[in-house]
């Protein structure tokens, strides 16, 4: 009988590992898919293109949802790009996430 309680204690532990560490690895993806986006936006503004519609593009290609893209106008000399994106997800024992990311990049040529 204890080795029944042992291994179902071993078996919980398991399982709810195997959820935390799901939930870190969609974590570092939305973050990775925010920064790409925020980088895709200084990029395109500095090329002349939407930086929003190049953000989006981005965000959803790595499998997140752009939220807000917060751009000031180009200068020629700089500009920041903020970003936030969400990623849903669904984990068996936990039910359904969300978890949002906020990066900025920044373009900026010194005179």
């Amino acid at each position: 009988m204890f080795s029944v309680a042992v291994i179902s204690l071993i078996t919980l532990i398991g399982l709810v590992l195997v959820q935390v560490l799901t939930a870190v690895s969609i974590r570092i993806e939305a973050e990775t898919a925010a920064d790409a986006a925020a980088l895709a936006a200084v990029g395109a503004a500095v090329d002349g293109r939407p930086p929003r519609v190049a953000a989006m593009q981005i965000a959803n290609a790595n499998g997140a949802t752009l939220d807000r893209c917060t751009c000031p106008g180009y200068d020629g000399r700089s500009f920041t790009a903020t970003v936030i994106v969400t990623r849903d997800f669904r984990l068996p024992l936990l039910g359904d996430r969300r978890i949002r990311v906020e990066r900025s990049a920044e373009y900026s040529i010194d005179p």
